[in-house]
């Protein structure tokens, strides 16, 4: 995801590691593209090493270099062909460690974990807030309204947290009202193939 990324904001214009980093930061990509900040150089390098993009120039600034980086026409293929295959592939993206927290829940003590649910929807709020003061801060440096296709991106990814903290919530109020025991049923009962998984 992170070489999409790059290659995407350089198809744009020419832009150096620092540049990209204050676009990346001014977007929370962190948040919504999975994509750490700390690693954005490192990526540079090796994609410049794969001749995907290459050093366009180096500005002196007084002690100080600027880097400026382009995309090659390798690159720009990679990301047609990337972009193409991203938009294909299906992502379900689920909660994948909070589902496992959930089903084994039962085992922690009650009051551990109304506090840790606590904590997960307390983080999500914020993470919401994050994204909706994004929105607003595009805008303002724009001096525009966004367009409508990354309102509806920053409206997907707000809908997807809103999402998860009504879920946790109706969690909270299900540990009232019932058990959260983990029942495994005998595994003659499970039906014939098992062999499939010990040959």
């Amino acid at each position: 995801m992170i070489k999409l990324m790059l290659l995407g904001l350089l198809q744009q214009r020419d832009l150096t590691g620092y540049e990209i980093i204050q676009y990346l930061n001014l977007s929370h990509a962190e948040s919504w593209a999975g994509i750490k900040i700390g690693s954005i150089y490192y990526a540079l390098n090796k994609m410049e090493e794969s001749e995907l993009i290459k050093v366009q120039c180096i500005e002196n600034v007084g002690n100080r270099s600027r880097t400026f980086y382009s995309i090659t026409e390798k690159g720009e293929h990679f990301f047609e062909s990337e972009l193409e295959d991203t938009l294909s592939e299906v992502d379900l993206n689920f909660p994948n460690s909070l589902y496992t927290a959930v089903t084994f829940l039962g085992e922690l003590p009650y009051e551990k974990a109304i506090k840790a649910i606590n904590i997960h929807i307390n983080n999500l709020e914020k993470e919401l807030l994050n994204w909706k003061v994004a929105e607003k801060a595009k805008e303002k440096v724009q001096s525009k309204t966004l367009p409508s296709y990354m309102k509806a991106l920053l409206k997907n990814g707000c809908t997807h947290i809103e999402v998860n903290i009504e879920f946790l919530k109706e969690i909270k109020e299900l540990l009232l009202k019932e058990s959260f025991e983990v029942h495994l049923p005998p595994l003659n009962k499970i039906g014939k193939g098992e062999k499939d998984y010990e040959s």
